[in-house]
């Protein structure tokens, strides 16, 4: 580990201050969007609202981070971390577009309605597809392959085996679908 000079050590403390503040401001105006979009005796909403956007972003950089281990896995952390931003920028500028009009005695139009909750059902979405492909993914991708280049592909050739947990396509033979 390289040593930690203190221009480093500030430029390290700007970011963490830096990144603390954009994800309080966004996450409470994005909490403050669920908050008003759900009836009082459903708060919780608002908390797991926030989970597909701040916690989104923060989830699928772990992620990305730590636990991503193939292209594909670390291709769906990238797209859903910025998907996850974008939602994130759509109901955090929504719930400062619904005080302010609140506060000038203005209210939201149906159409208004329409598009964020439309908006966050693609973000549900597109958060269900990400873990279905990131857990199974490379898997289904195998299926769809034609290990052994007879023209058939595995999930309807009789003679393919699919490979063994963590094997990598270069440790297959080709000739019979196997695991060298």
């Amino acid at each position: 580990m390289k040593r930690m000079t203190p221009r480093k050590f500030v430029g390290a403390g700007a970011k963490i201050i830096l990144a603390g503040v954009v994800l309080a401001f966004l996450g409470l105006q994005s909490i403050n969007f669920f908050t008003f979009t759900f009836p009082p005796e459903q708060w919780f909403y608002a908390y797991l609202g926030f989970g597909l956007t701040s916690g989104g972003v923060i989830g699928y950089l772990v992620i990305f981070k730590n636990d991503a281990d193939t292209h594909l896995k670390k291709t769906i952390a990238v797209v859903m971390l910025g998907v996850c931003v974008v939602g994130e920028i759509l109901t955090a500028g929504f719930g400062m577009q619904v005080e302010a009009l609140g506060k000038a005695g203005y209210s939201m139009t149906a159409s208004d309605f329409k598009f964020m909750i439309m908006a966050v059902q693609a973000l549900g979405l597109l958060h269900g597809l990400a873990l279905l492909f990131y857990y199974a993914g490379d898997q289904i991708i195998e299926l769809f392959q034609d290990d052994d280049k007879d023209g058939i592909p595995n999930a309807i050739d009789r003679d393919w085996k699919p490979r063994k947990a963590g094997a990598m396509a270069s440790e297959v033979n080709p000739t019979n679908g196997r695991k060298q």
